[in-house]
């Protein structure tokens, strides 16, 4: 993942997304026999992004309980955190398989304990605290309408508005959203997975059409639509990662020092003083979401000063021509 990608749990949510494959085929992308067609669909595209293990080889467990600890390790998975550098988030009941993936939910202000020293990884997850995981982690507050449920109250209510809002839930019935009924790893999976496709729907990612590297430190980059008002350059760079060819046959990956999104909204200038090009030939690569485009670059040509006005008839002798030197 890009390193400057996880600015806030949206852009962590948006890259995620982007990068994940959508199952295409009808046929079940898992091995699991106790799956049925309401969640095919779901524990497939979990499954063959490596989000979700079942609980044994052939079997999902999809109306089995979810607890709060294994659904931090699953969403962990969905936004490709980095649960072995997460700093301790201070609860003292975490195991090993699920320490990590609490901590870097917490580092994201995703989740919090029930206490600030207990995180109650067995608990029970229940429907409106999945709704609070799901909303925060892909930022649906802004979404939010008011829902027909008549149990959708307290403190998950602005987290399942969001969730309806979006069209990812229409509750267990018309009236009732099931806020304090255990939620299911099947209904889990569906929520995840209406959610991952909600988010790939309504975001943005920047397409490259060229890119030409100006100078040994600049490269300009052209894309094919404008970046939209809301977006900024940060986000347009959460979605690019560069490398460099070099003419040796060696490559290497790196970070612009600066950049800047031009006036007209689609030119993106990327300086990359970190890593001048001077002397040296080869290709700048620049990897979008589903593309990748190269612009060479050749640097190896010294220029020299001109020597127009020599008189090749003389001997230079510490600047000044033979017959004219000291002797």
């Amino acid at each position: 993942m890009n390193k400057y990608s996880l600015f806030t749990a949206t852009a962590a949510a948006t890259v995620a997304v982007s990068s994940l494959a959508t199952p295409v085929s009808a046929e079940s992308g898992h091995p699991f026999t106790d799956v049925g067609k309401r969640y095919d669909e779901a524990v497939s595209f979990l499954y063959e992004n490596e989000i979700v293990r079942g609980i044994s080889s052939e079997k999902f467990g999809t109306s089995q309980t979810l607890t709060r600890g294994d659904a931090a390790v699953i969403l962990a998975n969905m936004l490709m955190l980095d649960t072995e550098n997460a700093p301790d988030a201070g609860f003292k009941d975490l195991n090993a398989r699920i320490r990590g993936s609490v901590n870097a939910l917490a580092e994201i202000g995703v989740i919090s304990g029930v206490t600030k020293t207990e995180f109650k990884p067995g608990l029970t997850l229940s429907r409106g605290a999945m709704a609070k995981f799901l909303a925060t982690a892909f930022e649906l507050e802004e979404y939010a309408e008011k829902t027909p449920f008549t149990d959708a109250g307290g403190v998950f209510k602005p987290y399942i508005e969001s969730l309806y809002g979006a069209g990812i839930t229409s509750g267990k019935t018309s009236t009732s959203y099931g806020t304090n009924l255990h939620i299911t790893r099947g209904e889990f999976a569906n929520l995840l997975y209406g959610t991952y496709l909600f988010v790939l729907e309504n975001s943005y990612f920047p397409s490259v059409s060229k890119a030409q590297v100006t100078s040994a430190a600049q490269t300009k980059i052209h894309l094919t639509e404008a970046v939209p008002e809301e977006y900024t350059a940060d986000d347009v760079l959460a979605y690019l990662y560069f490398r460099v060819q070099y003419s040796n046959g060696s490559e290497a990956e790196f970070e612009p020092a600066s950049y800047s999104l031009l006036a007209d909204r689609k030119t993106l200038i990327i300086d990359h003083t970190n890593l001048s090009l001077a002397g040296k030939k080869g290709t700048v690569i620049i990897d979008d979401q589903e593309t990748e485009t190269k612009a060479s670059f050749d640097f190896t040509a010294v220029k020299t000063s001109s020597s127009a006005n020599v008189d090749s008839s003389f001997t230079y002798t510490d600047g000044l021509p033979a017959t004219q030197a000291t002797k």
